[in-house]
């Protein structure tokens, strides 16, 4: 529960307005990730190119321990760098009522390889 707190107070801190993380400097794609209605927890955050397998653990770490409710998560793509502008439209094909394909490491892979 002390971790929960402690991610709790990050994002209430920052506000669910600003990105958790810092806007990379390569390519990116940010998302907005919450609880279903909005009610309890809700953050923005950026995928990196260079770096997405660990933004993604880290993105959905962060959504584990904000829902500790086990409700439904939703994820919507906001906004991209240039280059991976296909990427972005791809990923929003994939998605219908909720873009949670974007924090799926499989669709990265897919794209652009094991970065381990």
């Amino acid at each position: 529960m002390a971790k929960h707190k402690q991610v709790k107070n990050l994002v209430d801190v920052k506000g669910f307005w600003k990105s958790v993380n810092e806007k990379p400097r390569g390519e990116w794609v940010e998302v907005f990730a919450s609880d279903w209605c909005k009610d309890y927890w809700r953050f923005y955050a950026y995928i990196s190119l260079e770096n997405y397998e660990q933004d993604i653990d880290a993105i959905n770490d962060l959504i584990h321990r904000l829902n500790w409710r086990d409700g439904d998560v939703y994820v919507e793509l906001i906004n991209h760098s240039e280059g991976l502008s296909d990427f972005h439209h791809w990923l929003y094909e994939k998605g219908y009522f909720t873009h949670h394909c974007a924090l799926d490491l499989n669709n990265w892979r897919k794209r652009f390889g094991d970065k381990q």
